[in-house]
């Protein structure tokens, strides 16, 4: 079950916390009961969601990633260069609105995929981020890998404003345009917080779904690929 009294605790600490690298990726926290180590960089010793170190996954990559001052600089396969600019004038307004920065945080070797948290003054998202062209899809969570290594899900829920957005996504891990990917964000007014559990085979990601309305329950529910696509089953 969601750990809602360690998401508040995170969320109230952001002030202090979330835009020092070196003191956030030392705090030892996580968002969910089953946090991913898929894609965490050699030499990265964390273990929850949101303990993971740039300066691990900066000395795996090598020429793929580099620190520039505020900005995080990818040198893609194809020979472009993208760079991920922090907004540190709006970080340091006493209002930080518009407030962003970017920190590499994983790397998935066997796709060549990395993973970049996206730190706002309220919550963060990460971009999966394909090594060979660029191309960046956002999921609400760091990811976990299907037994067969095709499929990258995530999950993410939270109570209140901060915290990453409400949802789901399943990712191929190579670009196959036969496989689909697959997105879903909670509606505003959902009574059905879900937490990734695990993989039931390949074509099953595993739900905990806690209700929100009384009488407060919690039910097992899942996402499951069939016809070609994934699909929620909404818990009753």
């Amino acid at each position: 079950m969601m750990k809602v009294a360690l998401i508040l605790a995170i969320a109230a600490a952001a002030a202090s916390l979330l835009f020092d690298v070196n003191a956030f990726a030392a705090t030892p926290c996580s968002l969910s009961d089953h946090p991913s180590q898929d894609g965490r960089c050699i030499g990265d010793h964390g273990i929850g969601d949101t303990d993971r170190s740039e300066k691990a996954c900066l000395e795996q990559v090598g020429e793929l990633a580099r620190r520039v001052g505020p900005g995080l600089q990818l040198n893609l396969r194809n020979g472009k260069t993208r760079i991920y600019l922090n907004e540190e004038a709006k970080c340091q307004s006493k209002e930080a609105e518009g407030c962003v920065k970017y920190q590499l945080t994983g790397y998935f070797p066997e796709h060549d995929l990395v993973l970049i948290e996206v730190d706002y003054w309220e919550g963060a998202s990460w971009l999966l981020v394909r090594a060979n062209t660029g191309d960046a899809t956002e999921i609400v969570a760091h990811p976990h890998y299907s037994p067969d290594r095709r499929w990258l899900a995530s999950v993410a829920s939270s109570i209140g404003p901060a915290g990453p957005p409400d949802g789901m996504d399943v990712i191929p891990s190579t670009p196959d345009p036969s496989l689909k990917e697959w997105h879903y964000r909670t509606p505003d007014d959902g009574d059905w917080p879900y937490e990734f559990t695990g993989w039931d085979g390949n074509t099953r990601v595993k739900l905990l779904a806690s209700s929100l309305r009384a009488p407060q329950r919690s039910v097992s529910t899942s996402i499951e690929h069939r016809n070609g696509g994934w699909h929620l089953r909404e818990p009753r």
